[in-house]
């Protein structure tokens, strides 16, 4: 193991390094903080440090704050040296980011002691990025799985905008188009539990279901009601899905709508909200149901469907406020009236959210009739 020892008092350092060799480790010498600091930048071992508090240049507190501030990829362990044995100053150089601290005049059994706490943490932090690099590997070959998955089916985007904005690479909401062989459009918007891989991992179950039941020409009950079959059976009862599912007649003039746990289904006319769908059915995957009877409206050419997950309205702003259905709603009504491109919605709640962070996907579709 390296160790890099930045004292500027010739007799210490040649002490320092002399003992520390004979414990086994590859010495390192500097005469202050900044060439210590040029040592650090020309190696990518994980290091021990022993650094002095009072040099020239850059002292000890100045070195660990730059290391803290700049090295934040590779482990380093740091054990200031000092005379100052006062709580202040072992608390001021805690906070600049020691990890230990030993007050001059000490025995060498305690140097050696506390280098080799120092060393123990540096092996289980190098063991601990090998295995989170492993992790982080098997997640991303999942995740592009899963993304291959959702892309092998042909989504149908005729008459049909939408925003999808996901916290992570794969997104828990799930947003599926197709028709029937008569001509029938099916629009199916689901919301996992939770966000990203774990909430994602459900997906290609249902949009299997779905595609292949649609392609076949079954009605909306029959392809929610095998969903949610095949969700009991797969998958832990802590993972379910909330759901809407359109089906618009071929000749556009009457909507079948299913509304399973989700929020309200919007139904537009000409910039006006003519009507809010609520949610009939639990969501799916938590109990056998019966998805009857199955609502139908009656619309005409130009209506506008609107279905979304949680995430749009939940939406929270630096003072804890959520954007809020009524806030999308009248959204929506200035998006239709001003003719304005779906992405009009996406910048009215990120202008709403400001600097706060995004905590779940969001998905929206439109679907005119």
């Amino acid at each position: 193991m390296k160790l890099l020892i930045a004292e500027d008092e010739l007799i210490s350092r040649t002490l320092l390094g002399g003992i520390t060799q004979k414990w086994g480790y590859e010495v390192i010498l500097t005469e202050d903080g900044e060439e210590a600091w040029q040592v650090l930048q020309d190696t990518d071992d994980p290091l021990l440090l022993l650094i002095d508090w009072e040099m020239p240049r850059l002292d000890g507190l100045g070195l660990c704050r730059r290391i803290r501030q700049q090295i934040t990829k590779r482990p380093v362990f740091i054990i200031l040296l000092t005379a100052r044995g006062g709580i202040n100053d072992m608390v001021a150089g805690l906070e600049a980011g020691a990890n230990d601290y030993i007050v001059k005049p000490f025995a060498n059994a305690e140097l050696h002691a506390r280098l080799q706490v120092g060393l123990r943490m540096l092996e289980l932090q190098s063991e601990l990025n090998k295995a989170q690099d492993v992790l982080n590997f098997e997640r991303e070959t999942i995740e592009n799985i899963i993304l291959k998955m959702r892309s092998s089916k042909s989504f149908e985007g005729k008459n049909i905008r939408c925003l999808e904005v996901p916290v992570e690479k794969t997104s828990g909401d799930i947003l599926l188009s197709a028709s029937t062989p008569d001509g029938t459009r099916h629009v199916f918007l689901g919301d996992f539990t939770g966000h990203g891989l774990t909430a994602a991992v459900a997906g290609p179950t249902v949009y299997d279901i779905f595609y292949t039941m649609t392609a076949k020409g079954f009605k909306i009950q029959d392809i929610t009601l095998e969903i949610n079959k095949q969700l009991l059976v797969k998958m832990p009862t802590s993972l379910f899905l909330a759901a809407i599912f359109i089906e618009l007649c071929p000749d556009g003039q009457s909507l079948s709508l299913l509304n399973c746990g989700m929020l309200d289904i919007l139904i537009y006319q000409q910039s006006e909200l003519r009507q809010r769908v609520p949610s009939d059915f639990l969501a799916l995957g938590i109990l056998k149901q019966d998805f009857k009877p199955v609502k139908i409206y009656d619309i005409e050419k130009g209506d506008r469907i609107y279905a979304f997950s949680d995430g749009i309205t939940e939406a929270h702003n630096s003072e804890g406020e959520e954007f809020s259905q009524k806030r999308l709603e009248l959204a929506i009504s200035e998006l239709y009236a001003s003719h304005s491109d779906i992405d009009f919605l996406s910048r009215t709640v990120n202008q709403f959210r400001g600097q706060a962070k995004q905590f779940d996907d969001i998905t929206l579709v439109e679907l005119t009739c």
